[in-house]
């Protein structure tokens, strides 16, 4: 339940508030004219994209680190655990957050933008915090939280693990300087050159077993992963499995490495209800035109 409020908390407010209306009325014909202030000067900082990293730190440190209340912010990450890929990746993507985060609301901290950098700088409890990124960086670490946050079932934990690596990978080349409290920041070498821009969901892939591989047919057209990041959904064993293209070595995937990709599902489950729109079936009639 936590997940889902931090979730939905990212997304951004879609609820209508009701905030009080100003409207001018006229009660008499003789006017009174006002003063008014200049106008300040057009604020170049993408105001929306600092926030949207803000709300990504507060909901990703409340699914994280949900009952550490007293404990600062670095304990909290340097309390985060990390027993694979998946939660080391997600750990960084904490720390980097945490930094824009203390930055933007601390009265030491400093945001500004240059040359296209947006720079977020502050010494703060005697720490020197630094985040220098582009704009699209920024939209980059939002997206990633966001991506974490929604990366329940049924996607494998391999899946989820290759495209936050992705994530993460993007983003830190928008960064042109970073600094906290370990100063170096992590990297980490991805395993897949994984599409995080869009996928295509297969639900009809043909397959045979052939010595220790699984084959996937694709045939010419759609062999290119980098063109056509598919998503197979195959069934082996009596049990659903989401194989990215990416996975496929010449359309094979080695049997043993099978079990990373079976669907995380309950027994005798099948997918969130959600998923049925992504998929279309309709038989055409022959001898009949397509409109």
């Amino acid at each position: 339940m936590q997940r889902d409020f931090a979730s939905h908390m990212i997304a951004g407010a879609s609820n209508r508030l009701a905030l009080p209306e100003h409207r001018q009325i006229e009660l008499y014909a003789k006017r009174k004219i006002l003063t008014f202030a200049e106008a300040a000067p057009a604020c170049e900082l993408p105001l929306a994209n600092i926030a949207g990293v803000c709300r990504a730190f507060l909901a990703l440190d409340a699914v994280l680190a949900p009952s550490a209340e007293g404990v600062s912010t670095w304990d909290r990450y340097t309390g985060l655990p990390r027993k694979c890929l998946q939660e080391k990746v997600t750990a960084e993507l904490y720390r980097v957050l945490r930094a824009a985060r203390l930055v933007t609301f601390h009265p030491q901290g400093h945001v500004e933008i240059e040359d296209g950098i947006v720079k977020f700088n502050g010494a703060i409890n005697k720490v020197a915090l630094s985040l220098e990124i582009s704009a699209a960086g920024l939209v980059l670490l939002e997206s990633a939280a966001a991506y974490y946050l929604n990366s329940g079932p049924p996607y494998p934990e391999a899946y989820v693990e290759a495209m936050l690596l992705r994530y993460f990978t993007d983003i830190v080349a928008e960064i042109k300087k970073f600094g906290d409290e370990d100063c170096m920041l992590y990297q980490f070498r991805p395993k897949y050159t994984f599409n995080r821009h869009f996928r295509f969901d297969c639900d009809n892939p043909k397959t045979r077993t052939h010595g220790d591989f699984l084959e996937i047919e694709t045939g010419p057209r759609h062999s290119d992963a980098a063109l056509y990041p598919i998503d197979f959904y195959v069934t082996a064993s009596d049990e659903l499995h989401i194989i990215p293209a990416e996975a496929l070595k010449d359309g094979k995937l080695p049997l043993a490495d099978l079990e990373l990709w079976r669907a995380r599902l309950p027994a005798g489950a099948g997918l969130p209800a959600d998923f049925r729109l992504r998929f279309t079936r309709e038989t055409p009639a022959p001898n009949q035109p397509m409109t």
